[in-house]
């Protein structure tokens, strides 16, 4: 149980379950802003996870570097 657990990139599994969040809302409101924008955040996921790409993964969080 424990290799699958440390396996799992959280910050992929918390962006797309606030994609599907987004989807779900857009789909019982009939409005498609927030569902066209969920599935746009799910392809920014998985492309951030693949490359491993934006706040999280790079501890900087899009900052530059301090350099002492």
């Amino acid at each position: 149980m424990q290799k699958w657990y440390n396996k799992i990139d959280w910050r992929l599994v918390m962006r797309l379950v606030m994609a599907a969040s987004m989807v779900i809302v857009g789909y019982q409101s009939n409005d498609y802003i927030p569902a066209v924008f969920g599935i746009g955040f799910a392809i920014y996921a998985i492309i951030g996870a693949k490359y491993k790409i934006g706040c999280g993964y790079n501890g900087s969080c899009g900052y530059p570097a301090r350099k002492n």
